[in-house]
């Protein structure tokens, strides 16, 4: 897969801000993490998927500590 670049609006940048935020603390409370960390561009892909209608998303947590992870969609 190829990549472009483009230019952002200041107010996606504060959306993706916002779903990778939330996203995490979601993560945090269903698994009992203190730290939970979405990495590279997850937020987009996270809003691309539901921009696409997909309710549901495939992911895993890779655990790297006691209470700590890494989100990975699968």
């Amino acid at each position: 897969m190829g990549s472009i670049r483009i230019r952002a609006d200041e107010s996606l940048v504060n959306v993706l801000e916002r779903i990778q935020r939330e996203v995490a603390l979601d993560l945090k409370r269903m698994y009992n993490l203190n730290e939970v960390t979405l990495s590279g561009n997850m937020a987009s892909k996270i809003l691309a998927a539901k921009m696409n209608g997909r309710t549901a998303l495939d992911f895993r947590i890779r655990k790297n500590g006691l209470n700590k992870g890494v989100l990975e969609l699968i």
